[in-house]
């Protein structure tokens, strides 16, 4: 598995911001670090409310000559409501992507709770990925997501810019939330997963966790779930348009 985290032009200042932000985050998941009961019981609670959207792309739709090497859809790893909580105000979002046949650009959009366009952004992928990191910190002039608020995000690979049928989509929905709400943190916990992950390719007790995760979200028939020390690739793609 490759896992690779989409980022701006490294600068000092985003390297400030990304540490803050990291830093709150390990308080904020303190919870889900040091109490497995309490973790799991989150996962398990039943989904209370569903929103429209499209999580998994639709695999007959795949084109497969001009874009994907196999039927492997993209998919926003995301539960089973398409909605997912943060208490974070730039958190990163996960994509899977299907093998492509070279780099492709791929577009993402955020939207309000009104559904207007409130940032969107063009970034490189390439086609040795397999999990990619949409991550609001490090994208120039992403907004910070608000508490109480909820947000739609939308990712595209871009197959044929002269036909945008081919384009492989997806989208999912976020809220922001504040820690002491006491719910289920998806997006904040699959980060901290695939960050140990990352740096501990062989750690049982995170891959473990991380199928567990999956399968609470109907994800592991299509998910990678096998991560191999010598393919983690942590050099970041470069984002190409604002």
């Amino acid at each position: 598995m490759t896992l690779t985290n989409v980022v701006a032009p490294f600068t000092p200042l985003l390297v400030a911001k990304r540490w803050a932000r990291r830093t709150a985050l390990v308080v904020v998941l303190g919870v889900f670090c040091f109490s497995p009961t309490v973790a799991q019981a989150k996962e398990e609670e039943p989904v209370r409310q569903g929103l429209p959207g499209r999580r998994i792309s639709g695999a007959s739709r795949l084109p497969t000559s001009a874009c994907a090497q196999n039927a492997d859809p993209l998919v926003a790893i995301i539960p089973e409501s398409n909605l997912g909580a943060t208490a974070v105000a730039e958190p990163t979002l996960w994509l899977s992507i299907p093998d492509v046949a070279s780099a492709k650009q791929l577009e993402f959009y955020l939207f309000n709770a009104q559904d207007e366009i409130i940032y969107q952004t063009a970034l490189t992928i390439e086609p040795t990925a397999d999990l990619v990191g949409l991550d609001l910190g490090t994208m120039v002039g992403a907004p910070k997501l608000e508490v109480a608020q909820r947000y739609r995000w939308a990712a595209s690979i871009i197959c044929n810019p002269n036909n945008h049928s081919e384009n492989i989509s997806v989208e999912g929905w976020v809220d922001r939330v504040e820690a002491s709400e006491g719910r289920g943190l998806w997006y904040d916990r699959l980060g901290v997963l695939l960050e140990q992950l990352q740096q501990q390719p062989r750690n049982q007790d995170a891959l473990s966790q991380w199928h567990r995760l999956m399968a609470s979200a109907r994800l592991d028939q299509i998910v990678p779930l096998s991560v191999d020390a010598n393919s983690v690739d942590l050099a970041p793609t470069t984002d190409i348009a604002q």
